[in-house]
């Protein structure tokens, strides 16, 4: 049978309509699959069961070597070098001679105020022997002085009686008025005595602080330690000239090295109390394997701008003839003991104030503070927090997990 031409153009839209009813009667009839139930994952942690109690927070700080007792030794004269018998790093007991220097251009100025000084001894002698007879000789110029006047008057009684010359007057006057002039120049010579004594004397005293400046400079030319201590550093040596000022050799005392180190700010109230208390807070450390014993003593009276803390001076009260000047510390500070506090390993701490409970099979986030380290019995080391959330009997998550947050399911097991 021959199709109409019309129906042979919409013969393929309706076999494809057919079909498409065909697949969505499929599709409605089709048995329907009960959801698939996506499980939630557990994480598997460790945790431990805490209980609060009174424990003595420790710090770690990082400083420095120092000492109060660090002397920079210069020269003091101008001189050669002539012997440098120590070298850096010795010891040196107190009067050691650590540089010596040529002294016989000292000794020659030495010996030239040690002349002027005699010199004037001498001219001060001289002046008490011509005071003395200065004394004698003014008697004897007033007796001839006497003598000449009588003589006047006889010559004047002689020429009054025309028995002598005019001339005859005239010499005795002249030798009256010369012999006076000898009795004035004696008395003011007399008189100026006390004065030309001063100047001598004081010329004689700066002299003889000349002298002793010159014997000081002569026994500065052997520089000496002025403590036990240790050599830090030679700045010189043989041949060298020194001018006054310039450094010779620095030297510390190893009995008074003390370490500085930082303590920050919110450690700071508990430091204080510490310091306050009859016995100072102690800290141990070690330098290249020595172990060191020390004692908080005192703060610093001055911090820098920006500073987050006050620098803490610790004295060092082990041996320390074998600490260097300047070494980097790493110190653990011991504060006073404090109540209901919890020591955690550190992988339960995240951030620097938050902790995970276990409670029914998820994690709980505590807030807490950190107070300081701690060292258990069998030597791990631990942190300290404290927290008014935390009781006894809690369970703290000790594993440290990526992208923890609150409700995060767990499976623990005892650390």
């Amino acid at each position: 049978m021959t199709l109409p031409p019309r129906i042979k153009r919409l013969l393929p839209l309706i076999l494809l309509a057919i079909g498409i009813g065909g697949f969505v009667l499929l599709l409605i009839t089709r048995p329907s699959e009960p959801p698939r139930q996506v499980a939630e994952r557990v994480w598997r942690v460790t945790a431990e069961e805490i209980t609060p109690r009174t424990l003595s927070p420790q710090v770690t700080l990082h400083g420095h070597v120092t000492s109060p007792r660090a002397s920079g030794l210069r020269a003091a004269v101008e001189a050669d070098v002539a012997q440098v018998p120590v070298e850096e790093g010795r010891q040196v007991r107190a009067g050691d001679t650590l540089v010596i220097l040529d002294d016989r251009e000292l000794e020659l100025l030495l010996r030239q105020r040690q002349a002027d000084l005699d010199d004037l001894r001498a001219q001060l002698r001289a002046l008490e022997r011509s005071h003395a007879r200065d004394r004698e000789a003014l008697a004897r110029e007033r007796t001839l002085l006497e003598l000449a006047e009588r003589g006047v008057n006889r010559a004047q009684d002689l020429l009054n009686r025309n028995l002598g010359s005019p001339a005859t007057l005239e010499e005795a006057q002249r030798n009256r008025e010369q012999q006076a002039l000898a009795v004035a120049n004696r008395q003011l010579a007399l008189d100026d005595y006390d004065a030309r004594r001063e100047q001598l004397r004081a010329r004689a005293r700066r002299a003889e602080a000349l002298l002793a400046q010159a014997a000081l400079d002569l026994e500065r030319s052997h520089v000496r330690a002025p403590f036990d201590g240790r050599i830090a550093r030679v700045n010189v040596a043989s041949g060298d000239r020194v001018q006054v000022g310039d450094a010779l050799v620095t030297l510390f005392d190893t009995q008074a090295l003390e370490v500085r180190a930082p303590i920050p700010a919110v450690h700071l109230p508990a430091v204080r109390q510490a310091l306050d208390m009859a016995s100072p807070p102690a800290a141990q450390a070690q330098v290249d394997g020595l172990p060191l014993t020390l004692e908080l003593s005192r703060l610093a009276g001055e911090t820098g701008a920006g500073s987050a803390g006050v620098e803490g001076l610790f004295r060092i009260v082990s041996d320390t003839r074998d600490v260097p000047l300047g070494r980097f510390v790493s110190l653990r500070l011991s504060l006073p003991p404090r109540e209901q506090l919890v020591a955690l390993p550190f992988e339960a701490l995240y951030g620097l104030d938050r902790i995970y409970r276990l409670e029914d099979g998820r994690m709980q986030g505590l807030a807490v503070r950190r107070v300081g380290e701690w060292v258990d019995e069998d030597g791990h080391e631990r942190i300290l927090v404290s927290g008014e959330a935390l009781r006894a009997g809690d369970r703290i998550i000790t594993t440290r997990l990526p992208n923890t947050i609150d409700g995060l399911r767990v499976s623990a097991e005892a650390d």
